[in-house]
């Protein structure tokens, strides 16, 4: 697999990762057992996850 390829993966996925935590913090997978403190925690981590891997693979793309 070519580099580039895999970069670009990795820019999708650290994507969806914050799209995903943004749609946690929205309660859209809203489960009724799980307090809403608990809910809105882990998609912020969720969300900053994925945008530290975005970042990071941004800067090293530049880089390189």
């Amino acid at each position: 697999m070519p580099l580039k390829v895999v970069r670009y993966v990795i820019l999708a996925l650290s994507t969806g990762a914050m799209a995903s935590g943004t749609l946690i913090i929205g309660g859209v997978f809203e489960v009724q057992t799980v307090p809403e403190q608990f809910r809105v925690i882990l998609g912020v981590v969720v969300f900053l996850y994925g945008l530290y891997r975005f970042v990071v693979e941004y800067v090293r793309k530049r880089e390189g």
